[in-house]
C-alpha cells in the first residue's frame, strides 16, 4: 500500500506515543533514562488540539509523524519529527520535513527552528539547518542537544528561460501504485461526476540556476495525479508543475479564478491556468509551459494572445507545486475585464470559472480559500 500523509485526529494519541516512544529508544538510551522519557513525554489529545500534526500511515497504520507550531512571526517550529525504528531510512522523515518546510511557506513565514535529540544533529544538517547554540542534554549527560534553524528561501523568482524535456519513462509512482489509484479514483467520481481521467505530466526532477529552470516531467493518468495529491504528495522526488496566467489590469489589479463545483478545486482562488497535458510540446520535443498557460487563458477566460502584453515570466514555489507564470498585462479596467470573463464562463460548457476576484492591494490576499502560490505571487507583485 501506498504511504500516505495525513492530519492527526485525536484517534491517533497512543499511536503517536508508541512511535514517540520507540523512536526515542532507537538511539540506545539506558532504560532508567527512557522510563523518565516515557512517563514525562506523550501525545495527548490536547497536543493533537494545539499543535499541527501531520501522520504518516502505512496500510492504515501510523509509522511517523510531525508536529508544528509557530513559534514568532517568521518562524515554525518543529516540535515533533519521529518515525518508527521499522520505517526508519525509509526516506518518511526527509518527507515530513520537507512537508514542514511547505506548511512553513504557506504561513509566510521564512525560518525553521527545532531542538535536535542528541544523536540527529547530522540528519538536520544535510537538509540545511546550521547549529545556533547548544545546551546540556538529560538522556545523555555530557553530550550537547543542538539549537537548530534553517533560513528559507525565497518564493518567487524571475524566470528568464525555460528548459523541460519529457522522460519516455513511465511515472513509478503511477506504476508502484496502479490498483489503489484505479479504486481512488472510481470513489473520487462518485463525489465528483464531472471528473475526467485525461493524461497529464507531472515533474520529477529540476534544478533553478541563474534565471533558467530545467526540468524533466513523465506523462501520467489524472487518477494518478488526484491520489498522490490526497493522499499528501508522498512521493517527494515528483511535483506539480503547472502553468498560470497572471491577469494584471490597467490600474494593476491582479485577477484571480474563483473555482467552480465542476471542478476538483471547487471554491479555491487562484489565477487561470492548469496541469500540463502531453500536447503541450514544441516541435523538438519540449514541454510548452507558455503555450499552455495561452491555452488554459483562453479556454477559461476567452482572451487570447492578442488581448495581453506578457511582462515575464515567474516561478513560484510551494512545496510540491511549482507554477510557470506568465504576468500578463491588460490594457483594461479590472471591473470592466471580470465581467467579460464571467460572461464568457457562464456560456461555455465547462463552467470552470464561479466568479473573478479582484486583488488591488496585499490585504485582498487575507481571504483563506486563496491558495498558498497565489497569495505568493499576490504579496511580490503588489506594493
Amino acid at each position: 500500500m501506498p504511504l500516505k500523509l495525513r492530519p492527526a485526529t485525536e484517534a491517533d494519541a497512543p499511536a503517536l506515543t508508541d512511535i514517540l516512544h520507540r523512536a526515542k529508544a532507537s538511539w540506545g538510551y539506558p532504560e532508567e533514562k527512557m522510563a523518565e522519557f516515557r512517563d514525562y513525554w506523550r501525545i495527548s489529545e490536547a497536543t493533537i488540539q494545539s499543535l499541527t500534526l501531520t501522520v504518516a500511515e502505512r496500510d492504515g497504520q501510523p509509522i511517523a509523524f510531525s508536529g508544528l507550531s509557530p513559534q514568532s512571526e517568521d518562524t515554525l517550529l518543529v516540535d515533533f519529527l519521529f518515525v518508527a525504528p521499522e520505517a526508519q531510512r525509509q526516506g518518511i522523515g526527509d518527507l515530513l520535513l520537507k512537508r514542514a518546510e511547505d506548511h512553513a511557506h504557506r504561513q509566510g513565514l521564512s525560518r525553521l527552528y527545532l531542538e535536535s535529540d542528541a544523536n540527529a544533529g547530522p540528519f538536520y544538517e544535510k537538509r540545511g539547518f546550521r547549529t545556533m547554540a547548544t545546551r546540556p542534554s538529560e538522556m545523555s549527560p555530557g553530550k550537547e542537544i543542538p539549537l537548530m534553524e534553517k533560513p528559507l528561501a525565497p518564493a518567487v523568482y524571475r524566470v528568464d528561460a525555460l528548459n523541460i524535456e519529457v522522460s519516455d519513462e513511465p511515472w513509478a509512482f503511477e506504476t508502484k501504485h496502479a490498483d489503489a489509484i484505479d479504486a481512488y479514483f472510481e470513489e473520487a467520481r462518485k463525489r465528483i461526476p464531472m471528473l475526467w481521467n485525461g493524461r497529464t505530466m507531472k515533474l520529477t526532477g529540476f534544478e533553478f540556476k541563474d534565471g533558467t529552470f530545467n526540468g524533466t516531467c513523465a506523462e501520467c493518468s489524472f487518477a494518478a495525479f488526484l491520489a498522490w495529491r490526497d493522499w499528501g504528495a508522498p512521493d517527494a522526488s515528483s511535483f506539480n508543475l503547472f502553468g498560470s496566467a497572471i491577469l494584471r489590469s490597467a490600474e494593476g489589479a491582479l485577477l484571480y479564478g474563483v473555482m467552480s463545483r465542476k471542478t476538483a478545486t471547487a471554491g479555491m482562488i487562484y489565477p487561470p491556468g492548469g496541469n500540463l497535458d502531453p500536447t503541450d510540446l514544441t516541435e523538438d520535443g519540449k514541454v510548452d509551459v507558455v503555450g499552455a498557460i495561452y491555452r488554459e487563458l483562453e479556454e477559461e477566460t476567452g482572451l487570447k494572445r492578442d488581448d495581453v502584453k506578457p511582462a515575464g515570466l515567474l516561478v513560484t514555489f510551494d512545496g510540491w507545486r511549482i507554477s510557470i507564470g506568465q504576468l500578463m498585462d491588460v490594457p483594461r479596467p479590472a471591473e470592466e475585464l471580470r465581467t467579460e470573463i464571467l460572461r464568457f464562463s457562464e456560456a461555455s460548457e465547462e463552467q470552470e470559472l464561479a466568479d473573478m476576484r479582484i486583488i488591488r492591494t496585499r490585504a485582498d490576499l487575507e481571504d483563506s480559500a486563496i491558495v498558498p502560490y497565489a497569495r505568493s505571487l499576490g504579496k511580490y507583485l503588489l506594493p
